[in-house]
């Protein structure tokens, strides 16, 4: 098991925004969690990836229990361990594509020169060889899109957490992508969570939910 949450609640104020929630990512597995815009899948995919704190309840990673750890350790945990891919990129504006890409292996403590030579064939790969020296504003949502997705895996991570990922993507580039991460998932023993809106994620999926009124249902 990479991950398993166990009854977490998440509440805003006086707001439910998810409760009594139970989901777990095995190696190897592709996990997606469906439901409309609003209904609380981005807080699920930021408390799976370490992001936010659950109200209640309890995370397990890797059969370690880490719903009490500090933020530096979370933060140490999330860095090595888990690949995030946000719906809006956020990709740091005074950095050129290649540099965002790497900038978890430079975190990591990798050298600048060893840390391009890892993410290139990733990004030939993602088709964003061209703009590599661009900089965030000179590109367009589908190259941020991918952008981001080669930043999360660049550092080959044991889960990857993946927010509406093909929401700026052609029907092409999509399935080309959704290969790519499946994949990934096979050959490296990791595990993917993809929160979407979207049908087609169906085809790589081994487990699909559904989010609706702040609970989780296996379909």
């Amino acid at each position: 098991m990479i991950i398993e949450l166990r009854n977490i609640c998440f509440t805003r104020g006086s707001e439910h925004i998810l409760r009594n929630i139970y989901l777990s990512i095995e190696e190897k597995e592709n996990v997606v969690v469906r439901g409309r815009s609003g209904v609380g899948k981005t807080t699920l995919a930021m408390i799976s990836a370490l992001l936010l704190k659950p109200s209640s309840g309890e995370i397990m990673f890797v059969g370690r229990k880490i719903t009490k750890l500090r933020d530096h350790e979370r933060s140490m945990l999330r860095l090595k361990h888990i690949g995030y891919i946000d719906q809006y990129y956020k990709l740091l504006p005074n950095l050129t594509v290649l540099d965002n890409i790497i900038l978890p292996l430079r975190l990591m403590g990798w050298k600048k020169q060893e840390a391009e030579n890892e993410a290139l064939n990733l990004i030939k790969q993602l088709g964003i060889y061209n703009v590599r020296d661009k900089y965030p504003l000179q590109i367009s949502g589908g190259q941020k899109q991918r952008a981001a997705i080669a930043r999360a895996l660049v550092k080959k991570p044991k889960l990857i957490i993946a927010d509406e990922p093909f929401s700026n993507l052609d029907e092409e580039t999509m399935h080309q992508i959704m290969m790519l991460l499946k994949n990934y998932v096979e050959n490296n023993h990791a595990g993917i969570l993809i929160t979407t809106t979207d049908l087609y994620t169906k085809y790589i999926s081994n487990k699909e939910y559904l989010l609706e009124k702040t609970t989780l249902k296996k379909k």
